[in-house]
């Protein structure tokens, strides 16, 4: 038998269709209303919010430490410009997502785009480390998004593959993944000197502060001096 249900309880199809289309709101919204939500991750996709689990992910850390304190130490050692976080926005426009990079590199003749909220503009660096529910993300919407908004240079670190892959843009606005010098290193176009290697970021303990420390003084050269 069948409940009997009130008409209170009973979903229209207008009803239906009204719960499965997402709420819109502006950029400026966002900021205001996920400012401070802790427990989740969110990003603005032109208009739709998307919420996404955050999850306790030991290696996404560690590699995210490292990456961050190698990458700050050497743009301090070279006057270059700014690290910027996870949580920050990019926004690059109404009609694209405002995508959160785990790390974006800003030079100083662009630090005009950070404001105390967000990124105004296309950071000259962005980071991401792939982790199991951004896998697909990473490789497939960022990967077109940040070259269609004109980031010079994306970074994918793929700990689940083992993988690093520096994509540099080119003249004609398409991405092309560089290739390993001799020793199986990645140079960076926009960070002279930077170099990545594979085998720093593999170990089950990575490097600590002296070694990163001395690691970004070499990359500085003289300017370290």
């Amino acid at each position: 038998m069948q409940p009997t249900l009130a008409p209170s309880e009973i979903e229209t199809p207008e009803a239906a269709t009204a719960a499965a289309v997402p709420e819109r709101i502006s950029f400026a919204d966002y900021l205001r209303r996920y400012d401070s939500i802790e427990g989740v991750r969110s990003e603005w996709n032109a208009g739709v919010v998307e919420v996404y689990t955050m999850s306790s992910n030991f290696t996404h850390n560690e590699l995210l430490s490292f990456l961050q304190t190698l990458l700050r130490i050497y743009l301090d050692l070279k006057s270059l410009g700014r690290l910027v976080l996870a949580g920050v926005p990019m926004y690059v426009g109404d009609d694209q997502p405002a995508r959160e990079p785990d790390l974006m590199v800003l030079l100083a003749a662009h630090l005009d785009r950070l404001t105390p909220k967000y990124v105004n503009g296309a950071a000259d660096v962005a980071v991401e480390i792939v982790s199991p529910e951004s896998d697909e993300r990473d490789r497939g919407k960022k990967f077109l998004e940040y070259e269609a908004a004109g980031v010079p240079e994306y970074w994918l670190i793929d700990p689940i593959r083992r993988q690093v892959t520096f994509y540099l843009r080119g003249e004609d606005g398409h991405y092309q993944s560089a290739v390993a010098d001799a020793q199986g290193r990645y140079a960076s176009r926009i960070l002279p000197g930077f170099v990545l290697d594979p085998a720093w970021l593999w170990h089950d303990l990575l490097p600590g502060g002296a070694e990163i420390y001395r690691m970004a003084v070499a990359m500085a050269g003289e300017d370290a001096r």
